[in-house]
């Protein structure tokens, strides 16, 4: 935990726990696992089914890494077990100790580096938190993951901020302040399977075709030039408007657009159409056909083999 004695402090007008500066000055570097974010998204994940509500409560957890001086790699987590005391969390500090000993045995190297929870923003809940596990480690890091942000379309980065502490004297006292914390993505090559092999896993758990695949991609690409198209159209529209002042050579490039686009509306295409559906149709009908004449065939063998054993043990009269 870095001490600053200033006697007033520039905190975040949002936020009054989070000191207001464009980065951390104390020099850490912090790289961050992807197996780590997906532990916290699959512990938020199964809260949230559980509860079986639209407001979860949160999760929190305990991140794991390598330290060396001014930097971090953080390369795993765990669940935090904790109870709730006069509406405070109290985490259980002889179960993290234990479940540290544990890990300590598989990864020597790893050591406790702080919490992991989800949340919007920093709150005094949050700061009383990170008082708790500094019997474990004298400088820990706060990892926070903005599930708010995750539903919020607009967000184009991860939803995830690395603080860490400052000893500030904010009104003549000592005072726990949240700084954050750049970071960067620091990927092996078995977590780059790992997050591919996931990226493949359907919501059923198994894994997805390759026309699901295909389809997906073609969604995507639908769906990114429907929202180009939607662009161009507002563009047009504005310049008809006189809204948006001419622009000659963009006018060109739109109309170069629009006459690479077939002309579809004509009888010899609505007929090609037609043709290429019943095509499709027959084919599986075809295929319909084809399988209930298997099932027909296995059936009447059945009744046969059956029949004829019957037929075998009838005693003679």
């Amino acid at each position: 935990m870095t001490e600053s004695n200033t006697a007033a402090t520039a905190t975040n007008k949002d936020n009054p726990f989070v000191i207001d500066k464009g980065s951390s000055t104390s020099g850490l570097e912090v790289d961050l696992h992807p197996l780590v974010i997906i532990n916290i998204s699959d512990h938020y994940t199964r809260n949230k089914v559980e509860s079986n509500n639209n407001n979860p409560t949160r999760v929190m957890g305990v991140i794991l890494g390598v330290q060396n001086g001014r930097n971090v790699e953080i390369c795993n987590s765990f669940e935090a077990v904790y109870t709730t005391v006069d509406n405070t969390i109290v985490l259980d500090l002889d179960y993290l100790k234990k479940k540290q000993e544990q890990f300590k045995k598989v990864f020597p190297t790893y050591e406790l580096l702080g919490l992991y929870t989800t949340g919007h923003q920093v709150t005094s809940e949050d700061i009383l938190l990170h008082k708790q596990i500094i019997e474990l480690n004298e400088s820990p890091l706060y990892l926070m993951l903005d599930t708010a942000a995750v539903l919020s379309e607009a967000t184009k980065d991860l939803p995830i901020v690395i603080y860490e502490s400052e000893l500030h004297i904010v009104n003549d006292s000592p005072t726990t302040l949240f700084v954050k914390t750049n970071y960067k993505i620091q990927t092996g090559e078995a977590e780059r399977i790992g997050v591919n092999h996931i990226a493949k896993v359907t919501p059923s758990g198994s894994e997805g075709s390759g026309l699901s695949t295909h389809l997906y991609s073609m969604h995507n690409a639908i769906t990114m030039m429907n929202m180009r198209v939607k662009v161009l159209s507002q563009y047009l529209t504005s310049v008809k408007e006189k809204k948006v002042p001419f622009e000659h050579a963009v006018l060109r490039q739109i109309a170069s657009l629009c006459n690479q686009l077939p002309a579809i509306n004509t009888e010899e295409f609505n007929q090609s159409y037609l043709q290429e559906y019943n095509d499709v149709l027959l084919v599986t009908y075809l295929a319909s056909i084809t399988k209930t004449s298997s099932l027909l065939n296995e059936t009447i063998d059945k009744y046969l083999i059956s029949h004829e054993r019957q037929g075998k043990r009838r005693p003679f009269m």
